[in-house]
């Protein structure tokens, strides 16, 4: 589903160092600029990151400070205050040279906010397997601070921190850059040990997510008795998985008893015990991404006009920005118990990466767009 457009997207990859300071921008004039945005249920906005290189992905902690990844010089994980201030380097000393392909990058903060767990693509060369330039997604934790940097995982991605703290899943494969290969959802120690995979998929863009109590993780896969994209769900000692529904990019309610999901670019709820399915998007929308605010009962999405050819990517992914004609996408939220819908951003902006972010207060979503 996404191994083979790793490779092409190689070609944009920045190599970037793990020491050295955040300082000025690479030179950006054959990129867009990509920034992030805070939208509250105002729709009032504004620019968190300012600056010309691509600022991406962004992780939010429980106190609202935000990680995000970048390509300013000396970039790689950056973190910043919830109002776009004090931004300083995470991935900061051990020397490692790491070429981070930041549109699919992602980052997961512990709750306790002292550690944050992500994903980079590291040159692999040489690799008994790899002829050129091959590179291998490596899975790795590192303190706020930026010490302590330690790999955890290797053909691994999507990290996730538990709610208690305790473990870290993610998604990862066989065989040596070999993201077409069976996957799978892995969980362990923060500290990498004691790894147990729960499931494995011939194929899909798994990116597993806890259930607000821990107890479950849900995410999208392919089976070959099922071959379209589902949703599934399995306990935390891999135990009991069941597929929900056919769809993808599933967030949880905050109670844990509902899922948004998103399935043929329409939104959806469904009970956690795949009952009680209703459509929120409204006819003519195509959602491209979804989440859950952390309180109540608001989803926050990105819809946009759908253009007239197939070959659509994973939901909440970045290749469903093929799926919408640019300058169409507006960012909304729609109560999911009364269905009412509100616009919070219409702008023309060229595209949209990832899922739209709650802060912990579910008062501001944080977008990334590419302007």
């Amino acid at each position: 589903m996404i191994g083979r457009r790793m490779y092409r997207l190689l070609l944009l990859v920045l190599v970037l160092s793990l020491g050295g300071a955040t300082g000025s921008s690479r030179a950006a004039s054959e990129w867009s600029t990509v920034e992030i945005f805070s939208v509250d249920l105002a729709g009032r906005q504004t620019n968190l990151t300012h600056d010309p290189a691509w600022d991406v992905n962004p992780a939010v902690a429980r106190d609202g400070r935000i990680a995000f990844f970048t390509n300013r010089i000396g970039g790689g994980l950056d973190a910043m205050d919830a109002n776009g201030g004090a931004v300083r380097l995470v991935t900061a000393g051990g020397g490692i040279e790491v070429a981070e392909d930041l549109e699919w990058s992602q980052a997961s903060w512990a709750p306790r906010g002292d550690r944050l767990a992500f994903d980079g693509l590291y040159l692999a060369n040489p690799d008994p397997g790899c002829s050129h330039y091959c590179a291998g997604w490596h899975l790795l934790t590192v303190a706020a601070d930026g010490s302590g940097l330690t790999e955890i995982a290797r053909n691994a991605r999507a990290p996730a921190w538990s709610p208690d703290g305790r473990r870290i899943a993610y998604e990862n494969w066989t065989g040596p850059n070999d993201l077409g290969g069976p996957s799978g959802v892995t969980i362990s120690s923060p500290d990498g040990s004691s790894a147990v995979k729960l499931t494995a998929f011939p194929l899909g863009d798994l990116r597993p997510v806890w259930s607000p109590r821990g107890g479950e993780l849900a995410f999208g896969g392919v089976q070959r008795t099922a071959p379209r994209l589902g949703i599934y769900v399995v306990r935390a000692d891999g135990t009991q998985m069941r597929r929900l529904t056919r769809g993808g990019d599933p967030s949880w309610s905050p109670d844990g008893h509902r899922f948004a999901f998103i399935r043929d670019g329409r939104l959806f709820t469904i009970g956690s015990n795949g009952k009680g399915r209703r459509r929120l998007s409204r006819k003519g929308e195509f959602v491209v991404g979804q989440a859950w605010a952390p309180k109540g009962h608001l989803i926050a999405y990105v819809e946009g006009k759908a253009r007239n050819h197939g070959g659509c990517g994973v939901p909440g992914t970045i290749e469903v920005r093929d799926c919408v004609v640019p300058g169409s996408l507006r960012l909304k939220t729609v109560n999911a118990n009364s269905g009412r819908v509100r616009v919070l951003m219409a702008e023309r902006w060229t595209s949209f990466w990832g899922d739209p972010v709650w802060m912990p207060s579910a008062k501001r979503v944080l977008l990334t767009v590419q302007l």
